[in-house]
């Protein structure tokens, strides 16, 4: 079976689907927003270029400016299946279990799952965001509250 995105769904004996996994592309999604992000990084690189440091210093700027702005610019792949929820961007993949997941929280593109019940200082090192298409997003974001079984902080 396939999501209207394209990806892959298991199904178990029952017929449920285990695992679903979708793309968010930041310039489908939200292109204004992805193409502000590309022009101030732009800007950015440029402005060190122009202090005309170290070749060297001047490149590990200019690629710091761009990651820092990646979340904005880059596609993420995202999986939620037995074991947890999975997001990829670049090169690597993170992963919460769903043991581990005590809050889920809406943003505007999709939601934020963390490991603490209420607001917690480390929630931006040990939590996780899962950006999620428009046309999917209540459908992923129920989905994954059904599999916690608590409801949004």
């Amino acid at each position: 079976m396939t999501t209207a995105m394209g990806e892959a769904m298991t199904a178990n004996a029952s017929g449920m689907c285990t695992a679903q996994a979708w793309r968010y592309d930041p310039w489908k999604e939200r292109p204004r927003l992805a193409l502000l992000a590309s022009i101030v990084a732009i800007g950015l690189c440029l402005m060190v270029l122009a202090m005309r440091e170290h070749p060297l210093l001047s490149f590990g700027l200019c690629l710091f400016c761009v990651a820092a702005f990646s979340p904005a610019i880059t596609p993420v792949d995202c999986r939620l299946d037995d074991q947890g929820v999975a997001r990829r961007a670049l090169w690597s993949w993170e992963h919460r279990a769903w043991n581990r997941i005590q809050r889920v929280v809406d943003l505007p593109s999709g939601v934020f799952v963390s490991p603490y019940p209420r607001r917690h200082w480390l929630d931006a090192q040990r939590g996780l965001s899962l950006p999620m298409p428009a046309s999917e997003r209540d459908r992923l974001a129920a989905e994954i509250r059904r599999r916690i079984g608590r409801d949004a902080a």
